[in-house]
């Protein structure tokens, strides 16, 4: 719904103005009229239009204070001049308040229909980024910013979040919604996240055209605020494809009771701190193991797989972040990797995960030839980071001089040993505090923290929020 204010002293001037519109440009739009400026600011201030449309000349309040004060208000307004007088310091004027552009009466019916759309198409472009930019805060922040009012946003009948996978997939959505309400999350080749309009449901119920796409679609929602767990349900009803790859489109379904993932992260840190002690075929094993989903019931599969994802996505290239940002084939992988979407079936994305962790068990190999005691210090510090450790103890562990193993830790890991350790236990107080049956103190305690105040304060600074908002963050995703 676009809301036009039409500022004008003349009656018919505005009647004619409003009746063009509404003749000539097929948009729903909602028009008033005012016959001063005094009456047009009120309007603005009341129905916050998307356009002004006002002349120069009017009593009470001329048109020069009116884009003054319109443009001092919070919410933006699009505006268009009219004058009946050639006059360059009245298109200063107007320049300097804003306004988008400048028509001369008597008005032309053409140059006023293009003006308006072009209006609108540029009130379209801004509010579509705006309310991007918006929605994307709330998923990366997890709430709502003060400053913004999202009751009935946009959508007064609900809305769907949709996760799409395929070629063209973006040419493709923009054409099926094109009369529907909808804004981009995130878009990468082959990937689109969309949030659209409850209305869009008839689209992708009658729209051929979408089978060639794979789509997850998050259930519905009364506004926005909940667009991170929209997100995150669509992305998992898209995994689902790779369970059932007959089917295109793909509705979430709420599973309360899959909560306990306690298997997957035991798998997965199996996995991971054998890299550099395991040989070859053990790792493939153990990846073999990390994959299969054989035990779990049909219903639970695509959560897991989404687990899995954010599992790897998230920890595997930031565990080892010293090789994953200096060697550009392990960096390559690791793009690979996140782009689940680019692969045809499960099996390829299982294999190109676990090419990436035998060249990484090759790199740490590689490494640790020369200085076999760094692997020994890592898997001690894996085993005992709890306990109230240091580097001085880990180095007399390993046999080896205080200033040397401090040199050639941070050569093998990217960081020195207090950061790594530091890490570690971050990592760890993050899992915990996602599973919520801890208390903070408890959390503090499990992962080598002891003393909570000083882990509240550190947590903070690693993470950006109290480990209270890391919990209550994920309670509700």
């Amino acid at each position: 719904m676009i809301t036009i204010v039409i500022a004008d002293d003349e009656k018919l001037i505005r009647a004619g103005i409003s009746k063009i519109l509404r003749d000539n440009i097929d948009v729903e739009m909602e028009i008033f009229e005012a016959k001063n400026g005094q009456e047009a600011l009120e309007l603005c201030v009341e129905k916050k239009p998307n356009v002004l449309i006002t002349d120069i000349r009017m009593p009470i309040m001329d048109g020069v204070e009116l884009m003054e004060k319109v443009a001092a208000l919070k919410e933006k307004t699009a505006i268009i001049v009219l004058s009946g007088y050639d006059d360059f310091k009245y298109a200063k004027a107007a320049i300097q308040s804003g306004a988008l552009s400048y028509i001369l009466k008597p008005l032309d019916k053409k140059e006023l229909v293009s003006t308006v759309l072009q209006v609108i198409s540029e009130v379209k472009n801004q509010t579509q980024q705006r309310n991007e930019k918006v929605l994307k805060s709330i998923i990366d922040e997890g709430r709502v910013s003060g400053e913004v009012d999202v009751a009935g946003w946009n959508f007064p009948n609900g809305l769907y979040c949709l996760s799409v996978m395929g070629p063209n997939c973006k040419k493709e959505i923009e054409r099926a919604f094109v009369d529907v309400e909808y804004y981009t999350l995130e878009s990468k080749k082959d990937y689109l996240c969309v949030v659209i309009a409850k209305e869009g449901k008839l689209v992708l119920d009658t729209d051929i055209s979408l089978n060639s796409l794979i789509i997850g679609v998050s259930m519905a929602f009364d506004n926005v605020t909940s667009v991170r767990i929209m997100k995150k349900q669509a992305f998992i009803a898209m995994l689902e494809y790779y369970f059932n790859p007959r089917d295109h489109i793909f509705y979430f379904v709420d599973d309360s009771d899959i909560n306990d993932f306690t298997r997957q992260d035991d798998q997965y840190e199996r996995c991971i701190t054998r890299l550099m002690v395991a040989e070859s075929e053990d790792i493939q094993k153990e990846v073999d193991q990390l994959f299969d989903f054989s035990d779990y019931k049909n219903s639970e599969k695509a959560v897991r797989l989404a687990y899995l994802y954010e599992k790897i996505t998230a920890n595997l290239s930031t565990r080892y972040s010293f090789y994953s940002s200096n060697d550009s084939y392990l960096l390559l992988k690791s793009i690979m990797i996140d782009n689940i979407w680019q692969f045809k079936n499960l099996d390829d994305w299982k294999h190109m995960v676990m090419d990436y962790m035998l060249y990484l068990r090759e790199l740490l190999h590689q490494n640790t030839v020369e200085y076999p005691y760094i692997e020994e210090a890592l898997d001690y510090i894996h085993s005992n980071y709890s306990k109230n450790i240091n580097m001085a103890m880990v180095a007399n562990q390993v046999d080896t001089n205080y200033t040397w193993f401090s040199e050639k830790f941070k050569e093998h890991t990217g960081v020195n040993f207090n950061e790594y350790l530091k890490k570690l236990r971050i990592d760890e107080a993050c899992k915990l505090l996602e599973k919520g049956c801890y208390k903070i103190y408890e959390v503090a305690e499990r992962s080598g923290f002891g003393d909570a105040k000083y882990f509240m304060k550190t947590f903070k600074e690693s993470t950006g929020v109290s480990p209270g908002e890391w919990k209550r963050i994920h309670e509700k995703s």
